[in-house]
């Protein structure tokens, strides 16, 4: 197929996660209204997100939790162990889903994420070049995405929904994606593990 022409079935949705981003925004909601949740089921969300049309992939960004919680007491020993509980129940929610893992680089209280908005953009312009999907649903505030978006709707042709979270959406995406959504309670469901 060529990358370039659109696909015959126009209703094909990939979901990129930026759970790093929407994790964050989900705890500060949640200090505000105790009725948001951070361990969503992510699976959910993006078939929520994509209603009646054909979901393809999601793939689910995150970092696993710093060594130094171990070090923190039994609060920090259950911290480190619920995320990576967590992430081992999204890994067995459907081969449809994909998680990839960045990197924690720097020491405490100076942590930062490494290649995990890079892994994004890349799968989001790869998957758009092979013409895997035909509209792509980007979850993030984050406008580091903006020329990823740019690219697969520029060069492929593609249409980009972003859904932000809390009123942050950088202007950046606004400006480039074709429909923007703020997150609601009702698209974050519970994923018990």
């Amino acid at each position: 197929m060529n990358p370039t022409n659109p696909s015959p079935n126009p209703n094909k949705v990939a979901v990129f996660i930026d759970n790093s981003n929407v994790f964050r925004n989900l705890h500060d909601l949640k200090t505000v209204d105790p009725s948001w949740i951070c361990f969503y089921n992510p699976l959910v969300l993006a078939q929520k997100l994509t209603g009646a049309r054909e979901l393809v992939h999601v793939g689910f960004y995150c970092v696993r939790p710093p060594a130094y919680l171990l070090e923190e007491g039994d609060a920090g020993v259950k911290k480190h162990g619920m995320t990576l509980q967590y992430y081992a129940a999204i890994e067995k929610l459907s081969p449809l889903l994909q998680v990839k893992y960045g990197d924690l680089r720097g020491s405490r209280g100076n942590l930062q994420e490494k290649n995990l908005d890079t892994q994004l953009a890349t799968d989001m312009v790869t998957m758009a070049a092979l013409g895997k999907f035909d509209t792509a649903i980007l979850i993030s505030n984050d406008g580091d995405y903006k020329s990823a978006v740019e690219n697969v709707k520029n060069n492929f042709f593609k249409k980009v929904e972003v859904l932000f979270l809390m009123g942050k959406l950088s202007m950046a995406l606004r400006q480039v994606c074709d429909i923007t959504r703020r997150a609601r309670r009702s698209h974050f469901e519970k994923l018990n593990f």
